[in-house]
């Protein structure tokens, strides 16, 4: 059977292509330097009969994404895709899967005259690679007598043979094949013998060993003015001592030389050889050179390597355009708070919600709530409703349903719990910032609170302004002694001096509508437009103002959630475009791609008769939405008028409505930066270069973090889009140590001690230091499941991007009734002695003692469980509720019914390691090294140090306590205090601790100083 792919892109087709059968029932197709955009696929077989790609997830095209064919389906679009990237797309006819994978294909170049071929007809490859299997290769020829073979192989080292013509070449032995940065493509390094490993082993790879890339920020890092970073890349285990020698003018009258750290990743057999050095005034050029010392020898590396010191790299900041990466110190000193809005608190009852993301049209008015919040004739209008709209008890079980959920099931045929609305509210957040205080946090980021009818917000309606039901729907005619400039050039006024007597019990709702007819047509009912001198703040603009300078006042940092890969379908612009159909100039800031059906709406119409146009249009225009919902149209990153919106939009919330930095930020109105969403689905990247420029200009002391879920190196090491990034990759190796109970390696392989030490030191040289040190190590997020859940789901492996997990058997119980009668665990809680929440302690003191800032999704600190999305949204746990029971909602189960309570014991613990994190600037800005580790006893120790302090971190990850556990200091005869426990440890004469550790503890030794 051949099947043939088609891949479609603004729904027109973008090519055909037959694809390549690897075994019985798996296909694959290899898309080589793929072009940024939004596609759709579908594989037709040999009688044309097609099927769609499609999916039911929202999860970013990170790395794979998984789908589904369907028969009788419209193709998905997938957005994700960049410029240059290599795609490799996985068809099985038989489980009747696609999925594609984002790589970079291994090019190799074949000289088939070396083997003593003039010319061949047929070329094929087999190896380990893809279990000795044969997969022809197009014949590429790329010279009289080369040829070019492109795989799809993940890193590693491999052995293969060549075929031509159905002759296996070489006869005897085996061809080598390494794939990616890996010192296996070199001579094996050795110390003391004056020789260095340099050229790769095989002649047709241009990769050196030793490596050095001034361009790049893991190579050459400007920290500040006077502080500068260099790293060199050697072979492992090669060279003995490396130094710098640097000139600070031509003459060589200032050359200081200084002796360079090992940093030693054996994952890719590398060691990387590092020096911060801080000159004692500004630098604007320098020359500098390499010194590696072997044996008895001594060689010069200035880009290439040699015996004698010729000329030096040399480097002037303006010309080569080298700046500071400057990321605040307070984002590296960060300990954050994730919160999700509607689920946090809810302070204003009269504030909830009155309809959610299917808009009034789905929902008949309920009177128990304000009706004329919305005009009546927006209600009730679709052919089959969900009844009456309320929001869902707080305290109630996560499996009780509304009425309006029963009924729209019924309608929808699928679960509803993703829309639901529990009326958390911005001065529910401000209520609890005495709560999050005490528990130590500096720095929130708040998930999306731009005006959207979502309860999680990533669909925006207007960028301009809050959201009014977690600010006010009613409005009161309060301005929250909130200072307007007169002349920001981002809205000068408040509410109250455009509506003036009509600022009181007004509705927000309607207010920020586009209007359809009349004289202010195109306009909403604050008269703005997209030119930011018409904005105004309005009444929820001014409560977010207020929760930001009472964030501020109480010494916590606050960032917004930037979502501009899409809006809403219900965003103004994109309501201007149904409106207005093709001759709109807001349809190129969308990818619109057929408008044959476009409804007009007539001058002399009313407001009901133009909505009700409006409405059809939504459904009758098609354009491209991302991850294929229509829900969530997709912009043009292209468009300049879109881009100096979000600009704009940007300014506005930083510099707050008093239009200016204050020189004290415990006084300033403006938020301290954003955290991206999905900034990788951009088709224009270089929209986040622009972007930066703005945030950086605009207010120096900003953050800037993103949603990335792989090494996110080529977005960070150029130094011109992000500061750092969700630290998704330290959660992986978290879950891959500290959770994982598998003994083969499969996708719940156990990593030991040293895998975990070597995986941690791995990532570590994937980005410059502010970057790592700004890194958000989180426990989890809104889009994955709750840390303490997966502690008890522990064969599910380290996948974060599972999709929909409860409904895929996850363990969902309350963890610590979890028993290994569940398919997903496998060991009893019930019945341990060591119980699930022991084990978040362990991992928390690693948490706070490790390089980069610490993040807590809200109610981790109370113990809160949960899958994927919804069930990691559940709302906070409260002392002050009484929660109903919960039954368990796991596919297996055995019917339990338990209580829901804030786990008052954890919360008190994570207030103690928070403390310890906050008053050791040593745990922030300190160097990290290894002391010791033992595989079988499964404990990891390291040490976080300066010139004035020392900490010595040590974790049993065995389910055993452990006596006589010996590890070597460099401290002889020092005091060491447990802060964790206040006991004293000492080391001996020879620097030697010996100390004894319970099972599943962790304990945080901290030099002692007399005075301190």
């Amino acid at each position: 059977m051949t099947y043939k792919l088609r891949i479609y892109k603004n729904e027109s087709l973008y090519r055909e292509v037959t694809l390549t059968q690897l075994r019985d029932a798996t296909y694959t197709y290899k898309w080589e330097k793929a072009e940024s955009g939004s596609y759709s696929f579908e594989v037709a077989d040999e009688s044309n009969v097609t099927y769609a790609v499609t999916y039911n997830h929202t999860t970013p095209f990170a790395h794979t994404f998984d789908t589904y064919l369907d028969k009788d389906a419209k193709p998905k679009p997938i957005t994700g895709f960049q410029n240059n990237i290599d795609i490799l797309i996985k068809y099985n006819s038989r489980e009747n899967t696609f999925s594609l994978v984002k790589t970079r294909f291994k090019r190799l170049i074949i000289d088939i005259k070396d083997y003593g071929y003039e010319k061949i007809s047929k070329l094929e490859i087999t190896g380990t690679f893809n279990n000795w299997e044969i997969e022809e290769i197009p014949l590429k020829k790329i010279g009289s007598s080369k040829y070019e073979i492109v795989l799809a192989v993940k890193e590693g080292n491999y052995e293969y043979k060549l075929i031509f013509d159905e002759k296996w070449v070489p006869e005897k032995e085996n061809l080598t094949l390494i794939v990616g940065e890996s010192g296996a493509l070199f001579p094996k390094g050795e110390l003391g013998t004056g020789r260095l490993s340099y050229d790769a082993i095989d002649k047709n790879q241009t990769e050196k060993a030793i490596k050095h890339d001034f361009r790049k920020l893991n190579y050459l890092n400007k920290i500040s003015e006077n502080e500068v970073e260099f790293t060199i890349r050697t072979q492992l285990l090669d060279v003995e001592r490396a130094y710098i020698s640097i000139d600070l003018d031509e003459k060589d009258i200032y050359e200081k030389i200084y002796e360079l750290e090992r940093h030693s990743d054996f994952t890719h057999n590398f060691d990387y050889f590092k020096r911060s050095i801080l000159f004692d005034e500004e630098v604007k050029e320098f020359s500098y050179v390499f010194i590696l010392e072997d044996g008895n020898t001594k060689y010069y590396f200035d880009g290439k390597l040699s015996n004698k010191k010729g000329r030096k790299i040399k480097i002037n900041f303006e010309k080569d355009k080298i700046e500071v990466f400057y990321v605040p110190n307070w984002a590296k000193e960060a300990i954050w708070y994730n919160i999700f809005p509607d689920r946090f608190y809810n302070h204003n009852y009269y504030n909830n919600p009155v309809f959610n993301e299917f808009g009034p049209e789905n929902f008949e008015i309920n009177k128990l709530h304000e009706s004329n919040f919305e005009e009546i004739y927006k209600w009730n209008t679709e052919e089959e409703t969900f009844g009456k709209f309320d929001t869902n008890k707080w305290t109630s079980d996560f499996s009780e349903k509304t009425d309006w959920e029963i009924k729209g099931e019924s309608v929808k045929q699928n679960s509803l719990k993703y829309a639901r609305m529990y009326g958390g509210d911005l001065q529910g957040i401000k209520e609890k910032i005495p709560y999050m205080k005490e528990l130590g946090i500096n720095a929130v980021w708040l998930n999306p609170v731009f005006y959207s009818y979502q309860n999680h917000k990533y669909g925006t309606n207007d960028f301009r302004h809050i959201s009014p039901d977690l600010g006010t729907i009613r409005t009161s005619g309060n301005r929250y002694n909130i200072e307007i400039d007169d002349n920001n050039p981002y809205g000068d006024k408040s509410y109250v001096d455009i509506l003036k007597k009509s600022s009181k019990n007004n509705s927000e709702l309607k207010l920020l509508e586009l209007k359809l007819s009349g004289e202010n047509k195109g306009k909403n009912g604050y008269g703005e437009t997209e030119d930011p001198s018409t904005w105004i703040w309005t009444e929820s603009d001014l409560i977010m103002v207020d929760l930001i300078k009472e964030l501020h006042r109480n010494g916590i940092r606050v960032i917004f959630d930037g979502v501009f890969n899409h809006s809403s379908n219900r965003h103004w612009s994109f309501n201007q475009v149904l409106m207005e159909g093709e001759e709109s100039k807001y349809k190129s800031w969308y990818k619109f791609s057929d408008f044959s059906k476009y409804i007009k709406i007539e001058d002399g119409m009313s407001e009901e008769e133009a909505y009700k146009i409006l409405n059809q249009n939504r459904d009758n225009i098609k354009y491209s939405g991302w991850a294929g919902f229509d829900s969530l149209p997709e912009f043009n990153s292209y468009n300049l008028e879109f881009k100096n919106y979000i600009f704009n939009i940007t300014k506005k919330w930083l510099l707050g409505p008093d239009a200016k930095v204050s020189k004290n930020w415990y006084e300033d109105d403006g938020i301290d930066g954003f955290r991206l969403d999905v900034p990788n689905c951009l088709e224009n990247q270089v929209f986040w270069i622009e972007w930066r420029e703005v945030v950086k200009s605009t207010k120096k002391d900003t953050y800037i973090t993103a949603e990335l879920w792989g090494n996110a190196s080529y977005d960070i090491n150029q130094g011109n889009k992000f500061d750092a990034v969700m630290n998704y990759e330290w959660l992986k190796t978290v879950i891959g140590y500290f959770i994982n109970q598998g003994y083969e390696k499969n996708k719940s392989y156990k990593l030991k001690a040293g895998e975990f030490l070597n995986e941690l030191r791995e990532k570590r040289t994937w980005y410059p230091k502010q970057a790592i040190q700004a890194s958000q190590n989180l426990n989890g997020s809104h889009d994955t499941d709750r840390l303490l859940s997966r502690i008890v789901n522990d064969r599910v492996g380290r996948d974060l991007e599972e999709g929909k997990q409860q409904e895929q058997g996850y363990n969902g119980i309350r963890p610590d009734l979890a028993s290994n009668y569940h398919p997903n665990t496998t060991i009893d809680w019930r019945s341990s002695f060591i119980k699930p929440k022991d084990m978040l302690k362990l991992i928390s003191v690693f948490q706070m003692t490790y390089v980069g800032a610490p993040m807590l999704f809200y109610g981790d600190e109370v113990g809160m469980w949960g899958a994927t999305d919804p069930y990691c949204r559940k709302p906070m746990l409260w002392d002050e509720f009484t929660y109903d029971n919960e039954m368990n909602p796991s596919l297996s189960n055995e019917n339990e019914v338990y209580s829901q309570e804030p786990d008052q014991d954890l919360l008190f613990w994570y207030k103690k390691v928070i403390k310890i994190r906050k008053e050791n600037p040593v745990l922030v800005y300190g160097k990290f090294k290894e002391l010791y580790w033992d595989d079988a006893k499964d404990i990891v120790v390291y040490m976080r140090f300066n010139a004035n302090s020392v900490i010595i971190t040590v974790l049993n990850n065995s389910f055993n306590d452990y006596e006589d556990i010996e590890i070597a200091t460099e401290e002889p005869e020092e005091r060491y205090i447990d802060l964790l426990t206040g006991k004293s440890i000492y080391s001996k004469k020879d620097g030697k601790i010996v100390l004894g550790i319970r099972a599943k503890q962790g304990m945080i030794l901290k030099k002692w100083k007399k005075n301190i």
